[in-house]
């Protein structure tokens, strides 16, 4: 009986050995508030609630919409977005622009640096500077700089990125025009395995961050929420927004999604999740400029 439990214990002993390492996301004030902002039932919020124990529900039962010039810095503009939640507010254009046409209504959310910005701001830490000073204010700014496109701050390799990043760090880069996001962890900080993601199995390891921006699986999101309420007067004639707040992965290249598209001026490629998500790629080696920045050093 000895000998059979010592074997026992040796072949458990054995298996565990050659089982990799599963690392798991760590709870953060910073996680809470960013994941309050996707929509109900998002996998990558129930798995960070049921590893760390929070209990983060959506603010909008679509996620938030991308808004350009969203900010909720002050008591005027929290008000203006937060008012009907778990619904959503809405705002009239006052200048035509390539996302709106003047004189309409859309429904009122946050641009990147809003979203970030209030992110911060929640979880009790300073803002940001704006986009451009983050980037280019490098004498400023040179020691918040993980990794940029200077010569000398150059990333590893995109396998390896994620271990030199912190939950937190902000990734602002420019392709048509500057954008900023936060570094989440991995998708095996998360718990998904080989087996859940064959397709993505290379790419566990990959950075993944969440941002408000454009992203075409919000527009018939929110359109399908409209044409719900249609019988509100308040939302009638408003239109449908064209992003919002969600998760992408980093360096992961084009050709190696299953799933491509153009939508508006933006070109998508993406993979589809076992819950039906949209896991977009940002396509950072194409950036202009670019970099990883730590608001504390």
């Amino acid at each position: 009986m000895k000998k059979l439990t010592a074997l026992l214990m040796l072949v458990l002993t054995m298996g565990l050995c050659i089982l990799p390492a599963q690392a798991e996301v760590e709870r953060s004030k910073l996680l809470d508030a960013a994941f309050s902002m996707l929509e109900e039932g998002n996998d990558f919020v129930r798995r960070y609630n049921e590893i760390t124990g929070a209990e983060v529900t959506a603010t909008f039962v679509d996620g938030c919409p991308y808004f350009f010039g969203g900010k909720a810095d002050d008591e005027t503009t929290l008000t203006r977005l937060f008012s009907r939640a778990p619904l959503y507010s809405k705002r009239e254009i006052w200048e035509q622009t390539r996302f709106y046409d003047k004189g309409s209504y859309y429904l009122y959310g946050l641009d990147c640096s809003g979203f970030t910005q209030w992110v911060y701001a929640e979880a009790g830490l300073p803002k940001h500077d704006s986009l451009s000073n983050m980037i280019l204010q490098y004498g400023k700014y040179g020691k918040n700089h993980v990794y940029s496109h200077r010569k000398g701050k150059g990333m590893p390799s995109y396998d390896k990125l994620a271990e030199n990043l912190q939950v937190g760090d902000l990734l602002v880069a420019k392709k048509r025009a500057r954008h900023i996001m936060m570094f989440i962890g991995t998708l095996r900080d998360f718990g998904y395995t080989e087996e859940e993601l064959p397709e993505l199995a290379p790419y566990l390891d990959y950075a993944l961050v969440i941002h408000c921006g454009p992203n075409f699986a919000y527009t018939d999101r929110i359109q399908a929420f409209l044409d719900a309420h249609q019988d509100d007067s308040y939302y009638k004639g408003v239109k449908t927004t064209d992003g919002g707040v969600a998760i992408s992965i980093i360096g992961v290249p084009f050709a190696d999604a299953p799933n491509r598209g153009s939508y508006g001026v933006n070109d998508f490629a993406w993979f589809d999740m076992p819950d039906g998500y949209k896991l977009t790629i940002w396509d950072l080696p194409n950036a202009t400029s670019f970099c990883w920045f730590r608001m504390n050093p």
